[in-house]
């Protein structure tokens, strides 16, 4: 599903500035990435969940963000917060012409607790097009029993930290439903 009338670079100022203040109040790098690499992933998390805000608000649902800065905790307890239920928005960088499909790969960080969320919604950010999109949605119950990998499967690149992977085949792909399901307050 691909994200409409996003403007992609005014909002990729703001990802940027937003990034900046992250990593200078403290915002975790479990990483031991450089400085750089920490920004450019933070932008890349914060243009996923610009895009989901603009989605949230294009449909008209009432929804909490949490927006408190890292100078005193090293994460966020949630994105987004739609009738009770804790939203993660992930995102991956689009870096091929190829567009998504059932076979690539998403590794959700173990220390990241996925349990603790009721739903993740995986995308992507692809910069060359200017566009993102959301592939699907899950239960972070669900992402908990995937078996936990330290190389993705499908790209064969190492993770930097143990990963529960799962196949993008493995999301539902309803958007509707996860509403209904968010809605209602509960995680399927």
């Amino acid at each position: 599903m691909l994200v409409q009338n996003f403007d992609f670079d005014a909002n990729l100022t703001l990802a940027r500035e937003c990034a900046a203040d992250m990593v200078r109040n403290g915002l975790y790098s479990r990483f031991g990435l450089t400085e750089k690499e920490r920004l450019e992933k933070a932008v890349l998390g914060c243009m996923g969940e610009y895009a989901f805000e603009h989605w949230l608000k294009s449909l008209g649902y009432t929804y909490e963000v949490d927006r408190a800065g890292f100078e005193n905790r090293n994460s966020d307890a949630f994105d987004f917060l739609i009738g009770g239920s804790k939203i993660d928005v992930k995102v991956a960088k689009k870096s091929t012409d190829r567009s998504p499909n059932d076979n690539w790969t998403y590794g959700y960080p173990q220390e990241q607790k996925p349990a603790s969320k009721d739903f993740v919604i995986v995308g992507w950010v692809d910069y060359a097009q200017k566009q993102i999109g959301f592939y699907g949605w899950i239960s972070g119950k669900r992402i908990s029993e995937f078996p936990v990998v330290t190389k993705n499967t499908f790209a064969g690149y190492s993770y930097r930290t143990p990963n529960h992977e799962f196949k993008w085949g493995a999301l539902n792909k309803n958007f509707e439903r996860f509403f209904q399901n968010v809605l209602a307050g509960k995680a399927a």
